[in-house]
């Protein structure tokens, strides 16, 4: 066995308990180094080197120096984004809309006061828009039974003239507020459809 094998043979002695990265790196450069050399050169170098079993301390007092690896931390998750209430989706608007258009013709009166309550609290439309839609069919109809109620009380008792309407000729008063129930809500049923667009729940 030559010099630099007997060296390599008892530093892989010494390095047994030292980890295995840190023991393959310093016996492959300890290794690299006496490859080659004639014997006095390897005499020589080993003799700088020093004792294999001071090698081994030295790496070991090193390795336990040496700063831990930090943990990889877990990639956290967050919770999931709230969904936004059911008042201010799409769905609930679009049915508050139709409610308000067509529900009293299902459930009259009932109906028509559900629509009025799903639009108030219907988060996607402005509140301007809400009161226009809620406010002007009755607004409307209460000007038109208004109306009907001063003509017919200057125009005499009930059974001796007909009242017109002003805003719809050949039509009596209240057969006017009837049909303008029939139209008014479903126009503003529409109307707040048409503002919907493009809006969401973000």
């Amino acid at each position: 066995m030559t010099i630099a094998a007997d060296y390599l043979a008892r530093l892989d002695a010494a390095l047994s308990e030292v980890p295995h990265g840190i023991a393959s790196e310093i016996r492959d450069g300890i290794a690299e180094e006496l490859s080659g050399l004639d014997a006095d050169a390897a005499v020589r170098r080993i003799a700088q080197l020093g004792d294999p079993a001071d090698i081994a301390r030295e790496a070991m007092d090193a390795s336990a120096h040496s700063p831990a690896a930090p943990p990889v931390a877990a990639p956290s998750v967050g919770p999931p984004a709230p969904r936004p209430p059911l008042t201010r989706s799409r769905g609930y608007a679009i049915a508050a809309a139709i409610v308000l258009g067509v529900g009293g013709f299902v459930v009259p009166f009932a109906g028509w006061f559900a629509g009025v309550a799903m639009v108030l609290t219907c988060g996607l439309w402005r509140t301007a828009e809400k009161l226009i839609a809620v406010l002007l069919p009755f607004a409307t109809i209460a000007l038109i039974a208004v109306i009907s109620a001063l003509a017919s009380w200057l125009g005499g008792p009930p059974d001796q003239v007909d009242v017109a309407n002003p805003l719809m000729a050949g039509l009596n008063g209240w057969h006017s507020i009837v049909l303008l129930s029939f139209i008014l809500f479903p126009v503003c049923g529409l109307w707040l459809l048409w503002r919907l667009r493009g809006r969401s729940a973000g």
